[in-house]
This record gives C-alpha cells, sequence and structure tokens, in this order.
C-alpha cells in the first residue's frame, strides 16, 4: 500500500466518532454511532438500530451499506474496489483520458447529466468531488452529517445529513447544496443545479414506480430506447421494471416511491415532487437504470440556478420491508409490496 494512500486513510480516520454513542428512545429502542473499519475503509461509521444497519464511508462521500439485521446488503458495491480512495483526491486517468471509479452505494451528483462536458471540462466520469471524493463527517446522536469539498468545477458543496430512526429501518436523508464559489468557467453562471441521489443496488427481481395520472410523457413513463421499453410495463397505476443484463434506463414525472424487490425484501426510497417545479431529463423525478452488474434508483430534485451564497435542499428517505417467504410468485411479491408502500 502507498504511503499517500496510508496517509488519506488516516486523515479522514481522525474525523470519525471515537467511540460509541448510544441514543436511547421510548420503549428502550436506541441508535447506535461507532466508528468501523468497512471494506478496508478505516474512518467508516456504523449507524445501527436493533432492527437495521448502515454503513457510511467518508473517505469516497458514500453510505456502502444498508440491511435489515442479519441481512443481506441491499447496495451494490464493487469488491475490486475494496479499501481504495481516489489517488491524490482525482480521478484516475488513463490514456489521457479520466476514467470512472465506480465504488457502487449511495452518493449524490449535482449537475444535469448532459451538462457534465460543458461544466466539468468532460462528458464522463461524473464530478469526482462529490462521486469519489473524501467528504469530512460530523457524529450525531443517530447519524451523521457528510460534507463535500467544494467543487472545482461547478463551486457547490453538498451537505448530507444521515439519521436513522430508533425503530425500524426508517432513514431520512436531508441534503443541503451550497454555492460557495464561482464555477471555474464563469461565463456559465449563474449555474443550474439539481440534487441528484444515484442508489446502486444489487440487481432486483423488479423495479417498481407509481405513475403519475397527469403525466406529461403519454405513456406515463419515458424509456431511453427500446430495449427498455420492452422490459417495462404497466399494471394499473404502477410502472414495473424488470430488466435483462442489457443497459438500460426508464424514468417518470412521478412522487411518493421508488422501490425495487431484491432476495424478498423492498428497498423503498421515499420523495415529494413539485409539480410547479422543472426537472432534469425533459422533467423527470425517479429513474431506473440497469445493467449487467447493478440497478441505479435515482430520485431528482427540482432545478434551481444558483448564486454564490444561495443554496437548494432535498430530503429523501428509505426503507427495507422483508416479505413473507411464502410470497412464491413475482406477482404475490409485488402485490405484498405496493400494498406496503
Amino acid at each position: 500500500m502507498a504511503s499517500g494512500k496510508r496517509r488519506t486513510w488516516r486523515r479522514w480516520a481522525r474525523l470519525a466518532l471515537v467511540g460509541t454513542c448510544c441514543v436511547p428512545r421510548e420503549g428502550g429502542a436506541q441508535v447506535q454511532v461507532r466508528p468501523v473499519e468497512y471494506c478496508g475503509w478505516p474512518g467508516s461509521v456504523e449507524i445501527a438500530n436493533a432492527e437495521a444497519r448502515l454503513v457510511v464511508v467518508p473517505a469516497i462521500g458514500r453510505i456502502m451499506h444498508y440491511a435489515l439485521t442479519e441481512g443481506d446488503n441491499v447496495l451494490w458495491q464493487d469488491a475490486d474496489q475494496h479499501g481504495r480512495v481516489l489517488p491524490g483526491g482525482e480521478p484516475i486517468a488513463e490514456d489521457g483520458q479520466y476514467v470512472w471509479t465506480n465504488f457502487g452505494g449511495d452518493k449524490v451528483w449535482t449537475n444535469q447529466q448532459d451538462q457534465f462536458r460543458k461544466i466539468n471540462g468532460h462528458s464522463w466520469p461524473p464530478d469526482h468531488w462529490f462521486d469519489g471524493g473524501a467528504h469530512s463527517v460530523q457524529v450525531l446522536p443517530d447519524g451523521v452529517r457528510l460534507t463535500s469539498q467544494v467543487s472545482e468545477y461547478c463551486g457547490a458543496r453538498v451537505v448530507r445529513t444521515v439519521r436513522l430512526a430508533p425503530q425500524g429501518s426508517r432513514v431520512t436523508i436531508h441534503q443541503e447544496l451550497e454555492k460557495v464559489r464561482p464555477a471555474a468557467k464563469a461565463e456559465l453562471e449563474p449555474l443550474e443545479f439539481t440534487l441528484w441521489n444515484v442508489t446502486q443496488i444489487r440487481r432486483p427481481e423488479q423495479v417498481l414506480l407509481p405513475l403519475n395520472p397527469h403525466s406529461a410523457f403519454e405513456s406515463g413513463y419515458y424509456a431511453w430506447d427500446q430495449t427498455a421499453v420492452d422490459h417495462f410495463r404497466v399494471e394499473g397505476d404502477v410502472g414495473v421494471f424488470t430488466p435483462d443484463s442489457r443497459s438500460q434506463k426508464v424514468g417518470a414525472d412521478t412522487d411518493r416511491w421508488l422501490a425495487a424487490i431484491v432476495d424478498g425484501t423492498v428497498m423503498a426510497e421515499f420523495f415529494d415532487r413539485d409539480a410547479t417545479q422543472r426537472y432534469p431529463d425533459g422533467g423527470l423525478s425517479a429513474e431506473a437504470y440497469a445493467c449487467a452488474d447493478y440497478v441505479e434508483l435515482e430520485l431528482l430534485s427540482p432545478l434551481k440556478a444558483l448564486g454564490v451564497g444561495e443554496a437548494m435542499s432535498f430530503t429523501i428517505g428509505w426503507e427495507l420491508k422483508r416479505l413473507p417467504a411464502e410470497l412464491s410468485t413475482p406477482e404475490a411479491r409485488r402485490q405484498a409490496a405496493v400494498e406496503w408502500l
């Protein structure tokens, strides 16, 4: 291991909690927050109650583990990247081009993807200050507050406050994007931002999303290509996405929730859509991207132009629900999931 990498780990490990914090609640329920080394990353923070466990990894600025107690992690992660960090905090370059270090887990992007080249100087990978860069961490009685560095591209930082309820699996993630200084390309100001959660999960049996009865899209959803259309169907007021291993993506101008069923467990993300605001990707507030290794659940906030000193926020929730083992068909599991949601 390179000495520079050890120094990076030590620096971020010092920011984590020393010891364990327990927050008692009515009936004896409590949230425990403690420092851990997670998959080779020192300075990680475990947040747990009797029913659920969450692990945040500040060294790469994301949530990497979310599971019911004694259950498997529903988040996808690339085992080949375990313990790695961006060298010197910068993205990896190959043949003069930046490449994406896809650690997995959950993180935030701050701009529409079609704006990456204009703002960041390259169309891919995403802004590494948010996707892969080290974050500082403040430990809270029931969670953590992660703060990104200020992006040299867009001049903004993101603060994410992650809290676990004392009982159950409910996680609340309050996110604030702060415009700290002008963008590197001042002529682009004022920049438009979105808080775009990207949650990579293990390949699910199916992805579910409620459809907007007043959708701007004729079919109630949007598919990027025919492959996605072939793997999406509408059942009542719910869209069902069952992708194969090919790259494909769908989205909708919906609200309330976006969910997936992973090995008999529902992973749900909750949010509100403001119908008076303009959203990225032509008006989409929830999207699901699938490839051979994982599926992304993506929630998008409204677009907002920010000047220096201005901010925007977007709060989402997560929850897990283990379905009864006797539900033996995808249809039965889907019906139970929708009833719960």
